[in-house]
């Protein structure tokens, strides 16, 4: 799979579906933050096996490869031409470092207001 494809699903599960990684995979997403800070942006075959392992670790591997592949198909099945749907990859390890952590903030939000209307319904 090219690792763009899978580069872009995934930053696609981050903006538009973060609860995806519910309900544990969530809580890991700081650590694959932090290994992509061990990337360069020209690094995109082992930026893309980083998602993917830490992917299949979170049972999420096949949904990335569907995803990944659906993103593949739709371009390959264009068409007449159209403005770009996918961002390009440019300042990919800061995006993805910034992504993962804005998603993980926005889920432990998402949480912490569900438990307060769980205790205050008690």
């Amino acid at each position: 799979m090219e690792p763009d494809k899978i580069i872009n699903a995934f930053l696609q599960w981050l903006h538009e579906n973060p609860s995806i990684f519910m309900p544990t995979a969530w809580q890991d997403l700081p650590e694959l933050k932090t290994e992509m800070g061990e990337f360069a942006d020209d690094q995109l075959f082992p930026i893309a096996m980083a998602i993917s392992k830490w992917c299949a670790r979170h049972q999420l591997g096949e949904d990335l490869k569907i995803a990944a592949g659906k993103n593949k198909k739709e371009i390959d099945d264009a068409g007449e031409p159209t403005p770009p749907t996918t961002h390009p990859l440019t300042n990919i390890t800061q995006t993805l470092r910034q992504s993962i952590e804005d998603s993980y903030k926005k889920i432990q939000k998402e949480l912490d207001a569900e438990n307060q209307s769980n205790t205050d319904n008690d």
